[in-house]
């Protein structure tokens, strides 16, 4: 038996079961090696990576051109004595692309290659490598209308798939997790089972959630990936992150709550958590949303306590400075940042979004 945990992404690449597995995905193979993978999470960026790889070579055979194998095989030829590796029987007995694949990794330079093709390589790929590890018993759902798409899934939670978006999901969820592959833009409205975590696959990035409803959105060629909450409460990892490996009902990484969002920039690798840029009122007080807030000689502390709680927003001061500063005020139709201004100039006070809170700032009122 191979020591496949000692594997590197070059050796996963040139192994037989494992290439049978990718691109064919015989019973026997898949068995053994979604086994694998669940018992070695830390070998899953180089499982990844290699799959990307082996599919990209099998879908085109432009990745490298001509005079670029020939070179490298060249270079692998000069370097072999250095390198230890036996380069004619190995390029004798594996066809171009695995020679190009030998080439490129002996050399030492497979990791740059994949950085630097890895924009060639699109999120569609990616998705389907992910989607391939829930097994052969799938369901997809491709958009393809110029309008939203209502997709049920096997718990009763429901997915708004927008259109150029594809969505994967298995026949029967597992006992433990309920997890989905999203590419491009999809709303989630999740069915409450805190036994049973529902986990998002989307590009770069994981959400996970006990029941609730938030939106998606990881086209391929964009830039960036959003997730923004709607109600309840989510955490999103990255997915190189260990957290998201072990199925548990505890909801750790980056939370967000109604009106936050997790922005990651998919150049540099960063996510950012704030606000979304039109807050809504949160549907657990909608009598609220309904009539508006009005105050009449209110303290700004209850004012403000108010529009938190309708947004549910967290909003952050020094109650003692603004203990003496009062409002009366009518909010009908006003967004959540015009009711903000508002306050805030009555009561000469500023105020800045940090973390995806609100954070005010005053020197107080006087007291007549």
């Amino acid at each position: 038996m191979k020591d496949y945990k000692e594997y590197t992404v070059t050796e996963f690449v040139l192994d037989d079961s494992f290439r049978r597995w990718v691109l064919k995905n015989l019973p026997t193979d898949s068995s053994f090696w979604e086994k694998w993978v669940l018992e070695n999470p830390s070998k899953n960026e180089s499982v990844t990576q290699a799959r990307a790889f082996i599919l990209k070579m099998n879908q085109t055979h432009e990745l490298l051109s001509e005079n670029e194998l020939k070179q490298a095989i060249s270079n692998l030829s000069e370097a072999r004595n250095r390198e230890e590796v036996f380069v004619k029987p190995l390029l004798n007995r594996i066809s171009w692309w695995k020679q190009a694949a030998a080439a490129v990794v002996v050399l030492g330079v497979l990791g740059a290659f994949y950085t630097v093709y890895q924009s060639k390589i699109s999120s569609t790929v990616v998705y389907e490598v992910r989607k391939s590890q829930l097994g052969t018993q799938l369901v997809e759902v491709i958009n393809d209308d110029k309008v939203e798409k209502l997709v049920s899934l096997p718990d009763g939670s429901q997915v708004r798939l927008s259109p150029l978006s594809r969505l994967s999901y298995p026949k029967t969820f597992t006992s433990t997790v309920r997890e989905v592959y999203l590419s491009g833009e999809g709303f989630f409205n999740v069915t409450k089972n805190p036994q049973k975590p529902f986990l998002v696959y989307a590009n770069e990035l994981v959400t996970k959630v006990l029941g609730t409803s938030f939106l998606i959105r990881a086209f391929d060629k964009a830039d960036k990936v959003e997730v923004i909450v709607k109600t309840g409460k989510v955490a999103v990892y990255s997915i190189k992150e260990e957290a998201i490996k072990t199925p548990t009902t505890e909801l750790t990484g980056t939370i967000l709550t109604p009106n936050q969002q997790v922005v990651f920039d998919r150049k540099v690798e960063n996510m950012e958590k704030t606000l979304v840029s039109i807050p809504t009122p949160v549907l657990a007080i909608a009598e609220q949303t309904k009539v508006g807030l009005s105050f009449s000689n209110t303290p700004v502390e209850q004012a403000l306590d108010a529009l938190s709680q309708k947004y549910s927003i967290p909003i952050v001061f020094d109650k003692n400075i603004l203990k003496a500063c009062e409002i009366s005020a009518e909010f009908a139709e006003e967004s959540f940042y015009e009711q903000l201004d508002l306050i805030c100039k009555a009561i000469g006070a500023t105020y800045q979004v940090v973390d995806a809170q609100i954070v005010i700032q005053g020197k107080g009122c006087s007291i007549n």
